[in-house]
């Protein structure tokens, strides 16, 4: 069977077509505009608090908020809210110290590009014997 240069020629425009439709796009495992800050923008505090602890979201960025752990270890319950600008966002509360409060968040909480997050703290003996972490991720505002 011969080829001709007709059948040769439809070939190679096919195979140059299904080369450039497969290469046009880009995957995107997040929005584009979603996560930012470099190739890991995720970011943790923690430790034994105060009773008040501030986090400043940075400047040009979001911070949304994921996971929160706490724990008070002397037999007395813990309490934690979140605030910015006085509003109240969320509240933790630990009343069995044999476990630690472990919250993971599935939508996260928000915390606006230049905004404070203040957390109050507040346990029954007092905050000597607490742990806690908070962490998430940055984003485009």
């Amino acid at each position: 069977m011969q080829t001709s240069r007709f059948q040769l020629g439809l070939i190679a425009t096919l195979a140059v077509g299904l080369g450039f439709s497969l290469s046009l796009s880009d995957a995107i495992g997040y929005p584009a505009s979603a996560v930012s800050l470099a190739t890991n923008p995720v970011w943790s505090v923690g430790g034994t608090p105060s009773s008040t602890e501030i986090l400043t979201a940075p400047a040009d960025q979001d911070m949304i908020i994921t996971d929160v752990h706490f724990a008070n270890t002397d037999g007395s319950w813990l309490r934690l809210e979140m605030h910015i600008a006085g509003t109240y966002l969320a509240g933790f509360t630990s009343d069995d110290t044999s476990d630690r409060t472990i919250t993971s968040l599935r939508s996260g909480i928000r915390v606006p590009a230049g905004q404070e997050l203040t957390m109050n703290f507040e346990a029954y003996y007092g905050l000597g014997s607490s742990r806690y972490t908070v962490s998430g991720y940055y984003a485009q505002p």
